[in-house]
Order: C-alpha cells, then structure tokens, then sequence
C-alpha cells in the first residue's frame, strides 16, 4: 500500500504547526501545571516541599528516594513554572517528533533523576529542598544542541543566537550561578547535573550507535562474502556434475569410478536439498 504524501497528515509532519504539541511534552505540561495548582490550593507549600521536593539529607537518612522523581514536578513560583514549560515546550516537541514518545520520556526522566542522584551526593546533608524541573531540562537542552547545533533561536524575541552557543552559555551561566545559590530552592548546581547528564546519555548513544553500525556493516560484509563464496562453490559444482552427467550418457553409469559417484551423491544433497536425481 503506497502511502498517499499529499495527505493532510503528512503535510503536517512536514510543517508541523508551531502550536503543535506531541503526546510526551504535553503529558509534562499537564502534570507540571496540575501539581503547581494542586500545591498551591492546598495551602501545605512547605509540607509538600518537604515530603516531595528533593531534600538530600532525607533521601539518605530517610529513605525517601521518591523525591528522585518527585521534586521535579513541584515549582516555587508561577514565574518558576512558566520558564521551564516554555523551554519545555520550545525545544522537546522538536526532539520528540524525532525520537518518539517513549524514548524523549526515558530520556528526561533520566536527565532529571540522574541530576537529583548527583545533587544529593554533593549536598548529602543539605535540608534545602530543591524544586523544579530544570535539571531534566537543561539535560533535554543538551540534545537539542547536538540535534540543532546550527538553528538560529532569537533571545527575548529580538537577538539571534545559534543554539550551540545558546546551550554554551546558559552551561557557563549554570556553572557560575551554582557558586551563589544560598538557600535558593532553585538548585543551578542541578541545572548543571542535568547537563552533564545529558552530555553522558547523548554520547553514549552516539558511540553505541557507531559501534552498532560497525557491527551491522561488517556482519553484512560477511553475509555478501560467504555468498558469493557459495556461488562459486556451486557453479563449481554444478559444472563438475554436468562432467559426471556427460560421462554417463556417454558410458553409463558403470564407467564411473567410486569417487566420482561420492562426489555425485554429495552434490545431489547440496544442489537439490537431499531429492534424488532424476
């Protein structure tokens, strides 16, 4: 069945609307946005800070892993909220139409749970709980710098910058403001964990993806080589049977030796898969 390219849908796929959003990206931002209202209306913001926020100190000496996953879906402010939906969105449905929903998922969610990981081992006895879903982020920032190294994105809707020098800065940025993060609930040194995470994830894939095209490429070699080596050995064969073929006709079967009847019977069972010559 031939796919139809004219089709509204492929059309689509082409030049996607920029309101479009894929099912994993939207799926964060419903989440995102129903856990601010929910913490926000409960009127138990520090509770919930506490119980699901990343406190470092808790995930060691209380066992809380959850909070690995949990802290980031919980924002300090509206402003919090808004900035990191609007990265969200901007650069993962690109990466998502892609890659697929299922693998932009894993991918953030271990850019986001790998940079708690490291927070919590750097800042084991910190009480401070960090929110936001910027580690996951910044990590997704990550790949959409390799995948778009070159796309042109304008700052604050007036300056263009290549997204490899967006990512770049917003890296060193991260770095230096991790410095001077106070009792911050907004980690930076995550912001750069998320990053550095990404950094490791996209690499990896990338060398994995090279080792696997090596690997394919050479066993494909080695299918085209063993099969043309079976085509010369059976049009070998089968011209050393035609020789037998014609010493019968020519003689019967009685002329011929006993290795050359072997060598007959061996053929038979390679060139006409065990069924007897007729």
């Amino acid at each position: 069945m031939r796919y139809q390219y004219t089709s509204s849908g492929f059309r689509r796929r082409l030049n996607p609307s920029p309101l479009a959003l894929p099912g994993g990206v939207k799926f964060l931002l419903i989440i995102n946005i129903f856990v601010f209202i929910l913490t926000e209306l409960s009127g138990q913001k520090h509770s919930f800070f506490l119980s699901f926020g990343l406190v470092p100190n808790m995930v060691w000496s209380q066992l809380k892993i959850w909070q690995l996953l949990t802290y980031m879906f919980i924002h300090g402010g509206v402003f919090h909220l808004v900035l990191n939906m609007l990265f969200l969105w901007i650069i993962g449905k690109d990466l998502e139409m892609d890659w697929g929903k299922k693998d932009f998922l894993v991918f953030y969610f271990f850019c986001g749970i790998g940079a708690g990981v490291i927070t919590t081992l750097i800042n084991n006895n910190s009480l401070v709980p960090t929110v936001g879903a910027s580690g996951a982020i910044y990590g997704v920032l990550v790949a959409f710098g390799f995948a778009y190294p070159n796309r042109l994105v304008y700052l604050y809707g007036y300056f263009p910058v290549r997204v490899k020098y967006l990512v770049i800065g917003m890296g060193i940025i991260a770095f230096g403001a991790s410095f001077y993060s106070g009792q911050s609930t907004t980690s930076h040194i995550t912001h750069v964990n998320g990053m550095i995470i990404g950094i490791i994830i996209v690499y990896f894939n990338l060398r994995w993806s090279r080792i696997k095209m090596l690997y394919y490429q050479q066993k494909l070699k080695s299918i085209i080589q063993y099969k043309a080596g079976k085509n010369v050995e059976k049009k070998e064969m089968k011209q050393r049977v035609d020789e037998i073929l014609d010493k019968i006709n020519e003689g019967g079967w009685e002329c011929l030796t006993e290795q050359e009847e072997q060598y007959l019977n061996r053929a038979s069972k390679k060139l006409f898969d065990d069924r007897p010559l007729n």
